[in-house]
C-alpha cells in the first residue's frame, strides 16, 4: 500500500480502527488486506467516527443553520447573547436552569429537547484563551447559577429578568 494514495484523515482513522490489534497482527493484516478491502474498511470507520461526533454541535451553530446570531436567539429567548453564551459553553449549573428554557431552545433551534439536555449535561467548554493563561495547566472552572447570570446581566429588561426569575428578583 502506497503511502501517498492515502489522506491524512483515512490514515488517522484506519489507525484509530486497528488501534486495538497487536502490531505483529496489524503487518500480517495489511500484507494480506486487499487494496479494495482496506478502503472499504476506511469507509466504514469514516462513517462510524463521523456518528459519533457529538461536539460538533453547539447552541450557537445551531442558530447560525437557522440564520441567527446568540443576539436574535436571546430576543427569542428574552435572554442575552452573554447568557446564552455561558449556556452555550456550559459555564452555568445544570440543576439552576429553568424547565422551560429547555423547552424553548428546542422550540426556537427545532432540535430535540433531550439532544439540549445532552449538550448542556457535557462539562464545561474552557476557551483556549483561559486555558492558555491557566498557571497550572487546567483553569479552575466555577460554575454560575442562572439566577445569578440574570442578576448581572445588565442588557436584560427587568420584565424579561422578572419572566425569567418571577417573585426571586
Amino acid at each position: 500500500m502506497n503511502p501517498n494514495d492515502e489522506h491524512p484523515n483515512e490514515q488517522a482513522i484506519g489507525i484509530h480502527l486497528l488501534s486495538d490489534i497487536h502490531e505483529a497482527q496489524l503487518d500480517t493484516l495489511l500484507q494480506n488486506v486487499a487494496r479494495n478491502e482496506f478502503d472499504e474498511l476506511i469507509k466504514a470507520g469514516s462513517s462510524v467516527v463521523k456518528s459519533a461526533n457529538t461536539v460538533a454541535w453547539s447552541l450557537n451553530a445551531s442558530a447560525t443553520e437557522l440564520g441567527m446570531d446568540l443576539s436574535e436567539l436571546g430576543r427569542h429567548l428574552r435572554l442575552s447573547a452573554e447568557i446564552l453564551q455561558k449556556l452555550d459553553l456550559r459555564l452555568l449549573r445544570v440543576s439552576t436552569l429553568p424547565e422551560r428554557l429547555f423547552d424553548m431552545l428546542a422550540d426556537t433551534l427545532i432540535v430535540p429537547v433531550e439532544h439540549i439536555r445532552a449538550y448542556i449535561a457535557l462539562p464545561p467548554a474552557i476557551p483556549a484563551g483561559i486555558r492558555f493563561h491557566a498557571a497550572s495547566g487546567e483553569p479552575n472552572v466555577v460554575l454560575e447559577s442562572f439566577e445569578d447570570a440574570l442578576m448581572d446581566e445588565d442588557e436584560i429588561s427587568d420584565d424579561d429578568r422578572a419572566y425569567w426569575l418571577g417573585d426571586r428578583c
